[in-house]
């Protein structure tokens, strides 16, 4: 027999699929009208953006950035992280559109002409966008946004595009099923989500989790972007620091620790300490990114994680000139993004559980190298991560897809193409050979 609260949810869903049946034929009038009477494309005027719906802080870094160039550019979010970001980080909550509150499938149904009348180029991950919230136009949605007038970017940033049984690297594997396990369960689904949206979208624009995924549109490691300018450059650097003088601080701060590998680097911490060297580990964690901004400012050494590679919070410690720590160690992964992209730029320093007391003892006793790596970092988020990249990389996107120009998207970060991005600016120099030390 099913239990009482099972006995809800079913009545729930009933609830919801019967009132998404007599919404529908409204929805359909509604949609109709509005591809009549939307304006008709002006490929001489700048495209309005909408990012969303996943509450994924870069949302807010990149609409800010095309504002900034002139856009009319706004998130729309579903709900937003308390723990860690703020409410006034996105512009507009689908709940809070309409007057009253109705079931989500059908705010998404109205949401979802809201944003096709008032956009141009919806921003969205491989979940899809509004419509996955509906029982009967979640695998249409593509058609819809293509029919409605609008141009759509893919933005994967995680959980929506990993297909665990498609790493062959185990040791990342099984990191990710200790801090997510769900997404294996839904393997079969987000495969098929991918598959649907390479098929229907303008741009499909996964970075560096490119595991199983057979389509892209453009190749780069990573397209973050922070305000560079918000992040001020701490020259806090001292050959004082060395971990006999003076003690020097390593910062981690992880969502997860299965996935980061924060055991590994407690241990790391105390056997240095039992050594004999002076280091402090600040481990913060479920607070918030202003309190983790400034924490950056007493912070010699960020390690972001030692699993997978580099995230969000690596280029935040790159931008206040930390040295910065995460994972590069599998080839077989990293070598596309070498031969044709920019990493072997990137002044990350690799580290994995099996090295990291080694990589943490060379650069704890070592000043001058990072103060070398931050200076090397900061640099490298001016180029690659800055509001200025982020305003170069979309534009070129919008020039394809919504003025019909012929851009080379495949070959944007070629490292020998003398027009590519990579060559307009200065190549970024640092000590590393594959983000990798050089032997003490």
């Amino acid at each position: 027999m099913l239990n009482k609260l099972t006995k809800i949810k079913y009545f729930k869903t009933g609830t919801y699929f019967f009132l998404e049946i007599i919404f529908f034929p409204f929805f359909i009038l509604f949609f109709i009208l509005l591809i009549l009477f939307k304006r008709k494309k002006n490929v001489f005027e700048l495209p309005r953006l909408l990012w969303g719906v996943d509450p994924i802080i870069s949302n807010k870094y990149w609409s800010e950035s095309l504002k900034q160039k002139g856009y009319f550019s706004k998130t729309i979010m579903n709900g937003f992280y308390s723990s860690i970001n703020k409410k006034e980080d996105f512009d507009i909550y689908i709940d809070e559109i309409l007057p009253i509150k109705l079931p989500i499938n059908i705010t998404a149904y109205c949401v979802f002409l809201y944003s096709i009348y008032n956009f141009d180029i919806i921003h969205h991950p491989a979940h899809g966008f509004l419509l996955r919230f509906t029982y009967l136009l979640n695998r249409f949605e593509g058609t819809l946004i293509k029919l409605g007038g609008c141009k759509n970017i893919i933005l994967p940033y995680g959980a929506d595009i990993w297909m665990y049984s498609r790493i062959n690297n185990s040791e990342l594997r099984h990191a990710l099923l200790l801090s997510y396990p769900n997404a294996a369960k839904n393997e079969t689904k987000i495969k098929r989500r991918i598959n649907y949206w390479i098929n229907h979208c303008s741009i499909f624009f996964p970075i560096l989790q490119i595991d199983g995924i057979g389509y892209w549109d453009l190749l780069c490691y990573s397209n973050w972007a922070i305000d560079e300018k918000s992040w001020l450059f701490n020259n806090n650097f001292s050959n004082e620091k060395n971990g006999k003088d003076k003690i020097v601080k390593i910062l981690h701060s992880p969502n997860h620790r299965g996935v980061k590998g924060t055991e590994f680097i407690i241990k790391a911490v105390e056997d240095l300490k039992n050594e004999g060297l002076k280091v402090e580990l600040i481990l913060l964690e479920k607070v918030s990114n202003d309190f983790v901004k400034d924490i950056m400012n007493e912070a010699d050494i960020l390690i972001e994680q030692l699993v997978v590679a580099h995230g969000l919070s690596a280029v935040e410690g790159m931008a206040k000139g930390l040295t910065v720590i995460s994972n590069f160690e599998d080839e077989g992964r990293n070598k596309v993004f070498r031969t044709y992209s920019y990493l072997n730029e990137c002044p990350i320093v690799s580290a994995s559980p099996e090295n990291i007391t080694s990589v943490l003892r060379q650069l704890v006793t070592n000043p001058e190298l990072r103060e070398q790596l931050g200076k090397a970092g900061r640099a490298y988020v001016e180029k690659y991560h800055s509001y200025s990249y982020s305003q170069y990389l979309f534009g070129e996107i919008y020039k394809k897809i919504w003025n019909n120009q012929g851009v080379d998207l495949m070959n944007m970060f070629h490292p020998i193409n003398p027009k590519s991005y990579n060559n307009s600016l200065p190549v970024i120099q640092h000590p590393l050979i594959k983000n990798k030390l050089a032997s003490p």
